[in-house]
């Protein structure tokens, strides 16, 4: 045989060679997501997680990294702006465009919530986030989002990992926001708080201090009546509620029926959780209370009974005059309040700072 046809043989077989060690068609093998096993706490129900957006470690991992990251703004704001993982992933009071204040609930269980917002008015949590690319929030430049993202050192890949975006510029806005919106929620339902002092004592770990005993019985009796909106394992009822905090609500006050406008609905809010209630005032969904005394003792004299709605179990017999707690059982409740206190979400390094 020749030397060129040896040469040739060779070349042949070398292109062959280097055509079998090629990496493999992304499109005919794409990236595929790996499951997100979400931790159930004992006595909670399931979580519904929507097949639009199943969660997955490498959405969540997306998700940590913006709600961490100011690069969807232009005025320096990231979510861990307002939901700071140090007060249980809220920071209190915002004041809305119309002046008024509004509470910022803790970003914590939420996958437990069947409805979202104080009135109820966000049916999809994972739609919730779009809202904060305007210009309340981020006042979000998306031609600069697309850019920082694209020119980034990981979104590009963790993009692809978690929903298969192989270029983010040909997305489109609304296309982008909503991948967006969608991490930031995969990790947000990953936020789960089951280990506070009331939790460890469900589980036989721990016992209460006797007035932490007392402070659960006025809690969990008609003696105090908390029971029937926060009695759950998820310290909610997940109801609407109108508990006598006006006469006359009004404004920003006429609760859930500024969006169904039902007058049946006047006057109610979202019951809120009550896990970390200790580190999330002021409270109510307007802040007029600075301090759980401060709530403690509208709830045994200052509802106002006369309100419109009004929950029935606001207006059982012979608590027209209020619950009539004593100093000291106000005091054991506040301390039984207190054992809702998770702290271990508060330094969880999963739910941190990734950069």
């Amino acid at each position: 045989m020749n030397k060129a046809l040896i040469f040739f043989f060779v070349l042949i077989s070398g292109i062959a060679a280097c055509k079998k060690d090629a990496p493999e068609n992304p499109d005919e093998n794409p990236y595929v997501p790996t499951p997100y096993a979400l931790h159930v706490p004992v006595g909670f129900p399931q979580p519904v997680i929507p097949g639009f957006n199943p969660t997955t470690v490498e959405g969540v991992r997306l998700g940590r990294m913006l709600f961490y990251d100011p690069i969807l703004s232009t005025n320096g704001r990231s979510c861990s702006s307002c939901h700071k993982q140090a007060t249980s992933f809220t920071s209190g009071t915002f004041t809305s465009p119309e002046g008024y204040s509004i509470i910022l609930p803790p970003l914590i269980n939420l996958a437990w919530n069947p409805d979202w917002e104080w009135k109820g008015s966000a049916a999809v949590l994972d739609h919730v986030p779009l809202a904060d690319f305007g210009p309340v929030f981020f006042n979000s430049d998306m031609d600069s989002v697309v850019y920082k993202l694209k020119h980034h050192a990981l979104y590009p890949q963790y993009f692809y990992e978690a929903f298969g975006v192989k270029d983010i510029a040909t997305l489109s806005e609304s296309e982008l926001q909503h991948k967006i919106a969608y991490a930031l929620i995969q990790f947000v339902r990953t936020l789960i708080s089951d280990n506070s002092k009331f939790d460890r004592v469900m589980r036989h770990e721990e016992v209460f201090t006797p007035q932490e005993q007392n402070g659960s019985i006025i809690f969990y009796t008609e003696r105090g009546d908390c029971f029937h909106c926060h009695g759950t394992p998820l310290l909610t009822n997940n109801t609407f509620n109108n508990t006598g905090l006006d006469s006359l609500p009004d404004g920003p006050n006429l609760g859930r029926y500024l969006v169904t406008g039902l007058n049946a609905d006047i006057g109610k809010f979202s019951s809120p959780t009550l896990r970390n209630i200790e580190l999330t005032g002021p409270y109510m969904h307007d802040s007029r209370f600075q301090t759980l005394e401060d709530v403690v003792e509208f709830y045994n004299s200052g509802v106002h009974w006369n309100s419109p709605n009004i929950d029935p179990i606001m207006t059982k017999p012979f608590k027209e005059y209020g619950l009539q707690l004593t100093q000291q059982e106000k005091s054991d409740l506040i301390a039984f309040l207190k054992t809702f206190t998770d702290t271990t979400i508060l330094s969880n390094p999963a739910y941190s700072n990734p950069f």
